[in-house]
Parts: C-alpha cells; structure tokens; sequence
C-alpha cells in the first residue's frame, strides 16, 4: 500500500467544494506502476476556514494522470496562505479516502468555511457522478458503490452543518469504461458509464461550479503543469483572494475560453444568498513584525476537546483586558479562532479517528503566537503553548463516526463497563452540560442493561444537540427487545422517526442504516424500497460496516427476487476488511451454504463463526453449536453444543435457549434433565425472536410440574435467593419469588403464586430484569 498525505483539519459551516483536473483516460485496463506519495505537509490556520484536498494522479488499473498531484498541491498551498486549516490527501485508495473524509467531517467546527478540491478520475453512471480513488477497478458489475465516492453524497456529507457551499468540478471527461455497464440502483438496472459529470442537485445556499458545460470534455493541459480550469481559478484566487467568489467565475470563464481557443466554457448552477470570501481585506493586512512588543511566555493544561477557550487563561496570566488579538505564528496542528471585537481566543485541536486501543499518547501539545492588546492600547506578544490531555471517559467510550465527539473510539464490542462507567460518572459530575460526556454514560448504561438512565442521558444529550444521541434514543423507543412494563421507557415511534430524521439530515450513518434498512426490508412501495437503499449506500460510503453487512444480507438472501450472489458478496467481503464480527458471521454462514456459488466449506465456516464468537457476536455460538449437531464438524459434541447455546441465550439469543432446551430433552447431554430445559425455555420465551419464544413456549407446555418447580428453585438461585433444588414448592419459594420480584421492579404476573408455569415465567422475566438483553449487539 501507499504511503498517503492526510493532513487532519477542521470545520463545516460555508463550503468551497473543487474537484480539480481530471482527465479520464484509462489504457486497457494496464496495471498502473505504485509510485510513492508525497510527504505529509501541515499547516494550521485562523479563524474557521478548513480545506480538504485531494490529488489522484497514480492509479493502479487506469492511465496515470499528468497534472492532477500539482494541481492539487498549488491549491492546496494557495489556501494554506489564504489561512485555511488544509486537509489533504494523495493518491488515495477507497478506504482512505473514506478515512479523509470522515476525519475532516469530524472536525469541523460548526460556522466554518470549508474549501474541498478533487483532482483525479470521475466518471458519470445514470445521472450520478462518482470519484475514483487510485485503486479503483471494475471486476464486475456490482462494484460501483465499493469501488468509488459518490459526489453528491461527499457534498451533502460536508455540507451537512453548513450555511453556504461551492462546488468547483474540473474534470477531463473522457469515458474511460465505454463498454462498461454497471448496476447503480437497488433493481438489476444496468447503466452504461458516460462522459463527464451530469449536473445534480444544488443544495441551498450552494454554488456548483463545473469546468466545462455539460457533456462538453474538460483539457487536461500540459503536463507538469496546471489544466486550463485549474490554472485559471488559482490566478483569479491569487488576484482577488478578498472578493466575493461568485464575481471570480466570470474571469475564470472568460480565461479558459480564451486559453483552450473556444474549446472549453465553465459553467456554474448557484443558489448562493450570501458572499463567499477566500479571505478578508482585514486579513491580508500583515502584524507589524517590526515594531518592538514585551514578550510572555504562557503554559495551559486544559482537557482535550473539540473547542478549547483560551481568552480567560490568556487574561489571567497577563492581567489584561484583551480586546483584540493577532496570530503571529499558527499552532502546528490545531486551528485558532479569533473572534473578532471580543477578542475572545480559543484552539481547536486536530482530532484524529482512531480506535482506543490504538491511541499512543493521550496527551496533545501544540503551541503558537499572538499580539493581543488590551483595552488601555496596551500590546503584548503572547507565545502560548497548550497541553491537552484527553478524557477517560472519551478514551472508555467515544463511539465510531460520531460527530460530535473527538475521535476516540471503541465499538459495542470492546466497551470495558466497569472503568468505562467509573469514568464517564466523573466526567459528567464535572461537566453536567457536556452532552458528549452524557450520551457516552448512556451508552455504557446502555450496554449495562440500566436501559432507565440510558434513556435519561441520551435525551439529555440529544436535547443539547448530540447528533448520535438522536440515533441512540429513537432506538430506545421503538425496539421490540424492551420489557416495558418493567422498564420506564416509552414507546413512540412516530417520535423516533422524527428524531431518526433529525439525525440523518445531520449526516449520522447509524440513523442511515437504521431507518435504510426497515424502509428497504420493510417498505411498502417501490419509492420507499428504494429510499431504503439509498440511505444504506450512503452510510456505506461513511464506511458503516452494519450497512455493509445488511446490503450484504439483502442480495444473499436465497429463494427471493433480489438474490444476486456476485452482488451480496461485495459487500460482506467489504466489512470483513473492515474487521466487523457481523461481516465474519455473515460470511461463515454463506460459506457453509454456498451461497456464493462455492461449495459449501465447513471447516472455513467454522474458522469464521469462531472469530465472530470471540469478538462478542450474540448468535455465532449457536451457529457453531448447530454445525456440532448435524455432524459438520466430526463426532457430534452435545454437551459443547450445549455450552455453546448458553452463551447465545445469555447474550440475548431466543434461539439459543430453545434448541438447548430440545437437546436435553432428547435425552443427548449426559447430567441435565428436564429442570435444565424448563429453564432454558423459559428464559426463551421473553426474547425478542417470537419464533424462538413460541417453540420454547410449546416446549414448557409439555413438562410436568416437577420439572417446572425444580426449574423455578434453579431461577431463583440464580437470582441471589437461597432455595434448594427439590421441586417442592412451599411458602419459602413463592417468598423467594416474592422478593425477587419487589427487588427488580417486576409486577406479580396474575397466577404467579400458585400456576407452576406462570411462576417459572415470573422468575425469569425476573431474570432478564436482572441481566437485560444487550440488545445494541443485535
């Protein structure tokens, strides 16, 4: 692989979206040579102005483009010195352009202008434009949503929290797949690749900008140098950088109509209600270097955040009033916000996403310069170095792809619930409003089964504005898997689906995938199908493996109108990549049943469940477990299958309980008897799977009352009470059950004290308040 240039940034709020030169020319498909990307370069800037950059110029299965890597570096530099925070990246692969994307979203300030340039290969299917990362290939028909970005999904993911946004496309639109066609919707419709970037949808307040009118063919120019486009925006940017954009596109047509002799004319679509500046009058004015300041030298330890305010530390060292302040020098990595008549100073440190595990320092230093002065006209030079020092709450439990948080994160999987909740508890006692800190503390709540005060912080948070918080609580209020007359937590899914609405409007890929996937399986009509598969490619493009894993699903689904093998493959092989235990799961599955038009393999099968077993999956175990019993797997091993069913009931699986169950009752595992089945059953019939419940259910329906007294002493041991096992059932045991029942909130169901079945039910209802189902693992 590569080595890459990603330069981590921040902002979103007014975005100048560019896709540089991009003159598609494919050989036959030749291997491109893997040339070695540029060094890393990094340079913050002031105010919130972010940039993303990207140059593909050296592509594996396509010709190599001339001008792609200096167009996008000339770009890149020319906003560095206009003061924007630049983010980029070249010569990037599907998953690192992902990677990019998703780390500048991530920190983005809100109110930020954000400059995005693309330089590289793009191609239009149906109406769609897409970007094609240097590793791009299409080995079958299926590949298009794997294989690319699509453009219109990059623009609204940045635009998402902004006011006002550009778009600058300069593409040399040969078709490099003439003879290719692809499937791009959710039917078997297939669309011949053509030339050019078809126009879209302008978002509100946006200005969309091409290189050329459409269907025309944009010039690449000489090599080593810059296209005609290109070359014209920089000189209008460089000549004017302090007017307004939208008076820049007149001289940039004008230059590269005259340029290309007549052969190329840009063409912009705008609905643009306000100015859109590159810099300010103001900002070009130089700090006099020259003039002789006092010089103090200040040290702040403050926690890591996504905003750190500094005026109050700044004010308290000097024992000044700062009106107004300067940058000097920028900070190396981070971003400086000066706002304006306030003076008011604070850092916005870059914001990497990374597993927890992965973290090798939790500690960020950076430092920078400022002349302030005070309201007395009083200037000082100010050399400030910051020491921030991440959150344990942050480090136990930030999630994946949220975009309000800093990063750090860890899946459902490898939460540690013990220090996790120790950690976010103190951070949310120190910092009540911080709606980061409370929607992490639900989340280990949450995943602690207290589903009450999950709830309770998650609509604090989400109240606060946490977008993923939305997402959390629109599961809470509608998922099937809630005893709701023991766990004070509504039922509303109207509200849901606001909140769920919300959320996707905000660019979550969890609300994505969770409304994408009930209006695909569910949808009543062609429209909403669709909708439903649109929202999951979306998150999939944010590399959401759970979408991965349903798309997957969906097209291996045998026996239906939409199974296409080649298809699903794509996407479970996608999330495998990606290490989810879902995609490993889902992939065994489909090698033991050769859904993939291989024959079926047994031995892979298993390798797979096993790693899915590991990392926490809740059904893996009884998969493994059915493989034992129908022989696959050598000399069948009941008492394993068995242990193996147990460890899927107790991660919630209806399913495991209730083949437990029969297992014993066949007479197969040697030292369990029918109290050993009545209660794995029972525990069966309060699971969310409702065929799973009625089969355990018919199951306690044909034991007789010794075994379903025995079963009922059995649960309440298990409950912390102290029974013996003999099937008798006195006043001692319905005081047990008594008690049980008041000490986890559990109602006495009507006949629980007397009818031997309704009272096992009982007890394990009783069970599951104790220890609920963790249900996000489903």
């Amino acid at each position: 692989m590569k080595p890459r240039i990603l330069d981590r940034g921040a902002g979103l709020a007014l975005s100048l979206v560019v896709a540089g030169s991009m003159c598609l020319a494919f050989p036959d498909l030749a291997l491109a040579q893997n040339p070695q990307a540029a060094p890393r370069t990094t340079q913050a800037g002031t105010g919130q102005r972010i940039a993303i950059v990207i140059g593909n110029q050296d592509y594996y299965d396509a010709t190599d483009l001339g001008n792609a890597r200096k167009d996008a570096e000339d770009i890149a530099a020319m906003l560095r010195d206009f003061r924007f925070k630049v983010f980029d990246g070249y010569d990037l692969e599907k998953r690192e352009f992902e990677e990019l994307l998703r780390t500048a979203v991530l920190n983005i300030p809100e109110g930020a202008d954000v400059v995005f340039y693309y330089a590289g290969h793009g191609i239009q299917i149906g109406r769609r434009n897409y970007l094609l990362p240097v590793d791009a290939k299409f080995e079958s028909i299926y590949d298009l949503p794997l294989e690319t970005m699509t453009l219109d999904r990059v623009i609204d993911t940045l635009a998402a929290r902004g006011s006002a946004h550009v778009a600058i496309l300069d593409s040399c639109r040969d078709n490099p797949f003439a003879n290719i066609r692809l499937a791009a919707d959710l039917d078997a419709n297939l669309f011949e690749t053509r030339s050019g970037f078809d126009v879209f949808r302008t978002p509100l307040n946006s200005l969309i900008a091409y290189s050329t009118s459409p269907g025309a063919t944009a010039l690449d120019g000489d090599v080593g140098g810059n296209s005609p486009y290109t070359a014209a925006v920089l000189a209008a940017a460089r000549s004017a950088p302090a007017e307004n954009i939208q008076q820049l596109f007149p001289l940039i047509r004008e230059k590269v109509h005259s340029a290309t002799g007549g052969q190329q004319v840009p063409w912009e679509s705008s609905t643009l209600v306000r100015p859109f500046f590159l810099t300010t009058a103001a900002e070009e004015e130089p700090v006099d270097r020259g003039v002789e300041l006092v010089s103090t030298s200040i040290s702040i330890v403050d926690r890591f955040d996504r905003t750190v305010p500094l005026d109050d530390a700044i004010e308290a060292e000097l024992g000044l009033d700062i009106q107004t302040a300067n940058l000097i020098e920028a900070p190396r990595n981070g971003l400086i916000n000066l706002n304006g008549a306030e003076g008011a100073v604070s850092f916005v440190p870059e914001i990497d996403d990374i597993r927890a595990q992965e973290v090798q320092s939790t500690t960020v230093t950076d430092s920078f310069t400022l002349q302030v002065a005070s309201a007395q006209g009083e200037a000082r030079r100010v050399d400030v170095s910051v020491e921030l020092n991440m959150d344990a709450c942050d480090l136990e439990a930030g999630d994946a792809l949220d975009l309000n948080g800093v990063g750090v994160f860890r899946l459902p999987n490898e939460l540690n619930i013990r220090s996790g909740m120790a950690a976010c508890e103190a951070a949310v006692r120190q910092n009540p409003e911080n709606a980061r800190f409370r929607y992490q503390l639900g989340r280990l709540q949450q995943s602690n089964r207290q589903y009450e005060d999950a709830y309770a912080n998650f609509q604090a948070a989400a109240e606060a504005g946490h977008i993923r918080a939305k997402y959390a609580l629109a599961v809470l209020l509608d998922t099937p898997r809630l005893d709701r007359a023991v766990i004070d937590v509504p039922l509303d899914r109207n509200r849901a689906r606001a909140l769920l609405d919300e959320a996707i409007a905000e660019q979550d890929p969890f609300a994505m995938h969770k409304l994408g996937k009930e209006m695909m399986r569910n949808g009543e009509t062609e429209a909403e199908r669709k909708r439903g598969f649109e929202l999951l490619e979306r998150s999939v493009e944010l590399g959401h493996t759970y979408s991965m894993n349903e798309l997957g699903f969906y097209f291996l689904t045998k026996d239906s109108d939409h199974y296409i093998p080649e298809r699903g493959m794509r996407y479970l092989r996608a999330s495998q990549l990606r290490e989810d235990i879902y995609g490993y799961n889902n992939l065994a599955f489909v090698a033991l049943n050769g859904l993939d038009g291989n024959p079926p393999d047994a031995q892979k099968a298993r390798q797979l469940y096993q790693i899915a077993a590991d990392g926490g999956h809740p059904v893996a175990p009884a998969n493994i477990a059915r493989m034992i019993l129908r022989g696959q797997l050598g000399e069948k091993d009941f008492t394993e299958a068995l242990s193996l069913y147990d460890m899927s009931l107790e991660r919630g699986d209806g399913w495991g309980g209730t083949n437990g169950a029969v297992i014993i009752l066949n007479g197969n595992v040697p030292g369990r008897g029918p109290a050993d089945a009545a209660l794995r059953a029972a525990k069966a019939v309060h699971l969310a799977n409702e065929k799973a419940a009625a089969t355990a259910r018919e199951r306690l329906d044909s034991l007789d009352r010794d075994a379903l007294d025995r079963a009922l002493q059995m649960a309440l041991n298990e409950l912390g009470q102290s029974i013996t096992v003999d099937g008798q059932v006195g006043p001692a045991t319905v005081r047990a059950l008594e008690t049980a029942s008041a000490e986890y909130g559990v109602p006495l169901a009507f006949g629980s004290d007397t009818d031997p079945l309704q009272r096992l039910i009982q007890a394990t209802r009783i069970y599951w308040a104790k220890n609920p189902v963790r249900f996000d693992l489903f």
